[in-house]
């Protein structure tokens, strides 16, 4: 999932939409950010059980009930 892909999926889950700027100038990040779990699969045996969107889904929700726990809500 590209940099835009998990924006996309953050917005989803928050029920937000928001517009996209991009600073063409600006410095450029690492280029590869995903993750390539074969290495771990053939050495370890041991690959993800929770698709990364559900991971960031349940985070979010416990990021979110931490905050509003912590303002009373």
């Amino acid at each position: 999932m590209d940099k835009g892909g998990r924006n996309s999926s953050s917005w989803e889950i928050a029920g937000i939409k928001l517009e996209r700027r991009y600073n063409l100038t600006a410095p450029k990040g690492v280029n590869g950010r995903n993750s390539d779990n074969t290495k771990i699969l053939e050495y370890l045996g041991w690959e993800p059980s929770i698709r990364l969107k559900d991971g960031m889904a349940r985070t979010y929700r416990w990021i979110e009930s931490q905050m509003l726990a912590a303002a009373g809500k």
